[in-house]
């Protein structure tokens, strides 16, 4: 059991691009046997996560004050498969913030670092520019997106399918600094009506490496408000 205190914040905006790729070319994204990808139409679902987080707390503390921070990582969608069917969760291989307090401050006990990048939610007119540089200001990761009201996905017949397909992954395994052992999360939160986006200029090392192992982008969403707690359970055995 963790000592640490669940983390609060509300959400100005969060951005999530989604790609489709083999189950097979996504199990070796997986760190452990007991994680297998989680099927979605027959494919594996990678996903790349932005979020635009306020008022960054930690409990007891309201979302009243506190940091404001980009965040971002990538999502694999997996299975639990320790007990029975498999329950769904996702697999995250690092997160990062644009605040270089936060990112100090998940040095003070946290089992995984959050890195610091130079990230940027850039609204132009109905386009947002999504941009991540790595701190060394390598560029990590960029799109532009915009709404639309056409939906085109093979994954998700909806953006309820999706919304009830992200509401399932609750907890979260992430790689730690102690060897082989994931980190454990939950994430609560209270989103709003997911948008579909269409998406151009899509770029960055981690987009390279997925479409190289037939990745291809499937389908992007924004939602905003709501509030999002994050309660960390410790480390896997």
């Amino acid at each position: 059991m963790s000592i640490l205190p669940s983390v609060r914040a509300t959400l100005a905006e969060r951005f999530i691009l989604n790609f489709r790729m083999s189950p097979d070319a996504l199990h070796k994204y997986l760190p452990v046997a007991w994680l297998a990808p989680q099927p979605i139409q027959g494919y594996g679902v990678v996903s790349f996560c932005l979020l635009d987080l306020r008022h960054i707390t930690v409990a007891p503390l309201p979302t009243v004050a506190g940091l404001n921070s980009v965040s971002c990582a990538p999502r694999y969608a997996v299975l639990d498969i320790r007990r029975g069917e498999g329950k769904p969760a996702v697999f995250v291989t690092e997160r990062q913030t644009n605040s270089a307090f936060g990112a100090w401050f998940t040095t003070l006990g946290f089992s995984a670092p959050h890195p610091y990048v130079e990230a940027v939610l850039e609204h132009q007119g109905t386009c947002t520019r999504l941009q991540v540089n790595a701190a060394g200001g390598d560029l990590a990761f960029a799109a532009n997106v915009e709404e639309t009201q056409d939906l085109d996905s093979q994954l998700f017949a909806s953006t309820q399918a999706f919304s009830d397909f992200i509401a399932a992954g609750v907890t979260s395994y992430g790689l730690s600094r102690h060897g082989d052992r994931l980190t454990v999360m939950d994430l609560h939160k209270d989103d709003a009506t997911y948008q579909p986006l269409t998406v151009s200029g899509l770029c960055g090392p981690l987009v390279a490496q997925w479409q190289a192992d037939g990745g291809v982008l499937d389908s992007a969403f924004r939602t905003s408000g709501g509030r999002y707690e994050w309660t960390y359970h410790g480390l896997t055995d």
